[in-house]
């Protein structure tokens, strides 16, 4: 995949930002906190021994659509929480408790759900075009992808009111036949 379609896909997330904030009538813009907590997060993805590659941080920026102001540096490193694993990891970004949020409305609706899976796909496809930009899966950068990933899992389980999903039984369940009712399937 390259920066474009990376661009695209996050444009079309943030659009689905501005539908959830114009129908919940929301008194804040959600989408720019969106694009930067996107940004932030390929920070911390690409930082390393206390730095920033130029050219990819740029690549963040440009696939984000949120410019990172270098002479507010000490400012961007606190905000987005990235120059520590440990701040970072500590909590999801907003981005996703919104979107569980809408999902849990969605479960009292009785409607499907699909807001934390729109965030979680747009965060592991940034994940994995940044742990694969250098033509080769850094380990490192993957490790620290696998783990914020866990977290967001962990989150969403914690704090889901479905219970399929905080039962972690969302995978494809087994069907036992019984002696009762459900007829086993015949051998060929």
């Amino acid at each position: 995949m390259d920066i474009k379609e990376l661009k695209n896909t996050i444009d079309n997330f943030c659009r689905a930002m501005k539908l959830i904030e114009e129908k919940s009538n929301a008194d804040a813009d959600l989408v720019e906190p969106a694009r930067a907590e996107i940004a932030f997060f390929g920070m911390y993805i690409i930082f390393d021994e206390g730095s920033f590659d130029e050219e990819e941080l740029g690549l963040v920026e440009e696939a984000a659509g949120f410019k990172i102001n270098r002479n507010h540096w000490n400012e961007i490193m606190e905000l987005g929480r990235v120059d520590s694993e440990k701040n970072y990891l500590s909590q999801p970004p907003n981005t996703f408790t919104l979107m569980l949020d809408v999902d849990n409305l969605l479960y009292e609706a009785g409607e499907e759900l699909s807001a934390y899976n729109a965030g979680y796909e747009v965060y592991k496809l940034v994940g994995d075009v940044l742990t694969n930009i250098k033509g080769f899966t850094d380990e490192k950068r993957q490790a620290k992808l696998d783990r914020f990933i866990k977290m967001l899992e962990d989150y969403r389980r914690e704090n889901s009111k479905a219970p399929e999903i905080r039962d972690n039984s969302t995978q494809e369940k087994i069907v036992i036949p019984s002696k009762k009712g459900v007829q086993a399937p015949k051998k060929s």
